[in-house]
């Protein structure tokens, strides 16, 4: 049996919520609230202050909706490998992952270094046999997230007090700790760096229950797009342990949805629990905020491509047409690619480095800033996505929320993040890519009628409906957990 959308149970919830008088509330039984927390792990690796995409982006926006909601039962937290759990954020922590305001119970302000080395040092009491990973995070609690000096001689200064209190008990001196009850949350999210990085014991059942968001299956599906690193190799099989163990997956998209359960039928293995969220308009609402939405004009022409700049995007396709569009003569727009560089790139780099002409028409910009972004969006001529596979396509969605026309690829999560309001063409056919490049770039009448089409069938989605349908989903699957 299939389980109740989150649409369905923030229906029911609210109703109950809503329902009757006090009296009418208290002849109902009591009802469990389970606990929930969004793990912020991946966001941690992340560099403060540096502009978000693609995945971090969307954690970014969990993390922080976690963060700034005011329901008890919600907590955000990390995973401490020297510890095998989940714990919640120190204050450095929270400072490192927030971009908004954070829900006034949930603040953990930083007590000062002598406080917090006391903390450390009865931290250190009553799990003696914890290892380095432990001191050193309880080294960056003493110097609120320092990494120099200071952290350092609190570093050697607690794993010195840590050894102490270890011989302390094998020579009798002091009694072992009995391990205290800790409460956990009832369910983890747990951020994509743990499904492909090195934390394999948080989805092996030792760090309790979990749930993961279903970005994509790539790396099972397409490996021959990614790189070769360990995490990115064992992705299938994390995903079906993940998937034998209960946990429910949060998807973006119907296909990615329809495809992690094909891909867990063909290894044999039951139909995963799928909850289906709305990609939030996370960069579309930044721009609302600060009052950015309107359309601006550029200094010349441009088509815009956002994305990392990798094999699976397929950047060269574009720089083909772009060579060939200059040795027949033919004028098209500046070609604006925005991303960071990432992995297999050598042939379009090979391809650059023969045709250097090119770079007078294509420009990559490398990492922008959110401000640098919206204004990109709001002068593009057009965009561009012509990525061989997807699990979402931000990029596409996003010129969408701003009203410019793209045109995609055939992937079906590309169609689905364009509401299968734009022209499609197949990721490996250049003469028809180069076609429709040239019509959207020549034909102002077609461009209009596609703003148009997005103007009357497109809306942005806030955050808020997406993390009410996430935190719903999660809700509902712990409850039928416990």
């Amino acid at each position: 049996m299939r389980p109740p959308s989150p649409k369905q149970i923030m229906t029911t919830e609210n109703s109950d919520a809503s329902a009757g008088t006090e009296d009418r509330q208290a002849a109902r039984p009591p009802r469990f609230t389970p606990s929930l927390a969004i793990d912020a792990t991946g966001l941690m690796f992340w560099p403060a202050g540096k502009g978000l995409a693609g995945i971090p982006r969307v954690e970014s926006f969990l993390v922080n909706a976690a963060l700034a909601d005011p329901d008890p039962d919600v907590e955000v937290v990390a995973f401490r490998p020297g510890e095998g759990r989940f714990r919640p954020l120190a204050p450095f922590e929270q400072d490192h992952v927030a971009a908004g305001e954070i829900s006034p119970h949930r603040v953990k302000g930083w007590p000062g270094r002598r406080a917090a080395l006391s903390r450390a040092f009865e931290a250190v009491r009553q799990r003696p046999w914890d290892k380095r990973d432990a001191d050193r995070h309880l080294a960056r609690t003493v110097t609120n997230g320092g990494m120099g000096i200071a952290w350092r001689a609190t570093r050697l200064l607690i794993r010195a007090y840590r050894l102490y209190e270890r011989a302390r008990i094998r020579f009798g001196l002091r009694e072992a700790p009995a391990q205290p009850a800790e409460t956990e949350p009832d369910l983890v999210l747990i951020s994509h760096h743990i499904l492909t990085q090195e934390d394999r014991f948080a989805v092996s059942g030792g760090a309790g229950k979990v749930a993961f968001l279903c970005h994509d299956i790539i790396p099972a599906l397409r490996p021959d797009l990614l790189g070769s690193n360990t995490g990115e190799r064992r992705f299938g099989s994390d995903l079906e342990q993940l998937v034998r163990a209960g946990a429910p997956a949060f998807c973006a998209s119907d296909e990615v949805g329809a495809t992690l359960t094909e891909y867990m039928r063909k290894a044999g293995i039951g139909a995963p629990v799928v909850y289906r969220f709305p990609m939030p308009s996370i960069l579309h609402e930044t721009a609302s905020r600060i009052g950015a939405t309107s359309r601006i004009e550029a200094g010349e022409p441009f088509v815009f491509y956002c994305s990392t700049i990798e094999v699976r995007k397929n950047h060269i396709l574009l720089a083909r047409i772009w060579q060939q569009a200059r040795e027949e003569g033919v004028k098209l727009p500046r070609l604006v690619c925005a991303g960071r560089w990432g992995w297999m790139i050598e042939p379009l780099r090979a391809f650059l480095k023969a045709h250097p002409e090119l770079l007078q028409s294509v420009t990559f910009t490398g990492l922008v800033s959110d401000e640098q972004l919206i204004g990109y969006y709001r002068s593009a001529t057009f965009g561009v996505f012509p990525s061989h596979i997807e699990g979402w396509g931000y990029g596409a969605s996003e010129c969408l929320d701003f009203g410019v026309p793209v045109i995609v690829s055939t992937a079906p999560s590309l169609i689905e993040a364009s509401g299968g309001l734009m022209p499609a063409i197949d990721s490996e056919d250049q003469a028809g890519w180069y076609a429709a490049i040239r019509r959207m770039a020549e034909d102002h009448a077609w461009r209009a009628s596609l703003a148009e089409r997005i103007a009357q069938n497109h809306r942005p989605t806030p955050a808020a409906a997406s993390w009410s349908a996430i935190k719903a989903g999660l809700k509902e699957s712990a409850s039928r957990r416990s």
